[in-house]
């Protein structure tokens, strides 16, 4: 332990989530989900940026980055793609007079000229007595669309828009489509939402308030995924499938929770963190993020991550 209090830190994103969590009883350690063969390739492969590359984790087989991708595929079936492992940058990488998370660009895969940003990151962590725990609290409601996903889609978009993609395509039934019609906007990209049909208009309102063209789509949430699949390339080749599932870019904006706890902190982790999450996003990109801080040097340990989900939808707890 670092000091008493340093013992829990709760990602939330919403100010009840880390409530829930708790009553739960769904936590897991992140560890247990990865694959060994990954954890091993984190191990082996840490490269600068200038040598990252796609790859596909089952195979092994890599793709440079010049060109934009979001999957692998195998007899026909998409595959997800990670990137090979980064080294991370130290507490002297960061540019200190950016107030967003990207003031940690230099640990990104390219480097990215005009990012699009609106001021995502840099959330409160607050400091609160929990069941007779010290927690901190990061409050990720506090970002531009409320929601911790404007981390991933400000890192994806940016990326994309570099490589030269100018339409993007989500699937979503609330906080990414919401957070990804935002930022192409203020990126001046063209972007489609896929939702399922029952999703609520209040959710859709927010889509269609920043210019998206969202497309409901008839039967269940995988119905829509399937359904963006099977759209990308449409308009001529144009419409790019950016999936805060599926690219890998959208985890290089998860990863900055990571470097802004170790921030926050005085540069230091904390023993604990418990994550709220669906498929995963903000785990994965926490344990990369401490991973790199551990390769530099910058942090003598990993902190335990820890993700909880409800009952009803868990699809993590349930494998």
């Amino acid at each position: 332990t670092l000091f008493s209090d340093m013992r829990w830190l709760a990602v939330c994103a919403a100010p009840v989530a880390f409530a829930a969590a708790m009553r739960s009883k769904l936590f897991l350690n992140l560890r247990d989900v990865l694959s060994r063969g990954f954890q091993q390739l984190l191990i082996n492969r840490w490269q600068p940026a200038s040598q990252c590359m796609y790859i596909e984790p089952k195979s092994q087989r890599t793709f440079p980055l010049s060109e934009p991708r979001w999957c692998d595929k195998e007899d026909g079936q998409p595959l997800p793609l990670m990137l090979t492992p980064l080294r991370g940058i130290t507490r002297h990488q960061i540019t200190r007079d950016m107030r967003s998370l990207w003031r940690y660009s230099a640990s990104f895969p390219l480097r990215c000229e005009e990012p699009i940003s609106l001021g995502e990151g840099c959330t409160p962590l607050v400091k609160r007595q929990l069941a007779g725990r010290m927690v901190y609290f990061k409050c990720e409601w506090f970002n531009p669309t409320c929601s911790f996903k404007d981390r991933g889609t400000s890192v994806m978009l940016s990326l994309l828009r570099q490589q030269g993609i100018a339409e993007v395509l989500e699937d979503s039934s609330g906080n990414g489509g919401a957070s990804v019609s935002c930022y192409a906007a203020a990126a001046g990209l063209k972007a489609t939402i896929m939702a399922p049909s029952s999703t609520s208009p209040a959710k859709t309102v927010q889509m269609r308030a920043h210019g998206a063209a969202v497309e409901l789509i008839p039967g269940s949430r995988q119905d829509t995924a399937d359904a963006a699949v099977n759209a990308h390339g449409r308009n001529g080749g144009k419409l790019f499938y950016a999936s805060h599932n599926w690219h890998p870019f959208f985890l290089q904006g998860t990863k900055t929770l990571a470097y802004e706890i170790w921030e926050d902190l005085g540069f230091r982790a904390p023993n604990n963190i418990i994550i709220p999450t669906g498929a995963g996003s903000n785990v994965i990109g926490c344990d990369i993020g401490f991973s790199e801080l551990l390769n530099v040097g910058e942090i003598s340990r990993l902190p335990r991550l820890f993700c909880t989900q409800p009952l009803q939808c868990s699809p993590i707890a349930s494998d």
